[in-house]
């Protein structure tokens, strides 16, 4: 009997836990970005690069972040792929976005916008790839 307690609090336990897990995944694919960012702000700086460069630079990063956000929230839960990645992307772009709009004084371009799409679209991908991943054997 006690078995089947032992079965049922894990099969609780595995339900609960997606949502702390993308929520991990998201916050740190998020920090992870803006330093990437940052550490191209300074070295574009230091190097005099001309300012017409943040938005591809940024879209690439998005692009790497969003596919680790994805990665990261989904492969512990290793089912659902494209909705929890989804989900973890759109949590990605929501903190990206309100960062942004911050720092912006609340004044937004299409970019960001367009970089929240290309967020949510690399996390579902990152998710898909989470999921398929298969494990290695240990001889």
């Amino acid at each position: 009997m006690s078995g089947k307690v032992k079965s049922s609090s894990r099969k609780d336990n595995k339900n609960e836990t997606p949502f702390i897990k993308i929520i991990i995944g998201s916050v740190v694919s998020s920090i992870l970005y803006f330093i990437i960012i940052a550490l191209y702000a300074v070295f574009a700086l230091k190097s005099g690069a001309n300012a017409s460069g943040y938005m591809p630079v940024g879209m690439v990063f998005g692009v790497l972040t969003g596919f680790l956000c994805g990665f990261v929230a989904v492969r512990p839960i290793k089912q659902k792929g494209v909705l929890y990645g989804s989900v973890a992307g759109i949590v990605q772009a929501l903190i990206c976005m309100l960062v942004l709009f911050v720092v912006n004084n609340a004044s937004a371009g299409n970019g960001i916008f367009i970089l929240s799409a290309i967020i949510v679209l690399c996390a579902a991908v990152g998710g898909v790839a989470a999921v398929n991943m298969k494990k290695r054997k240990k001889y």
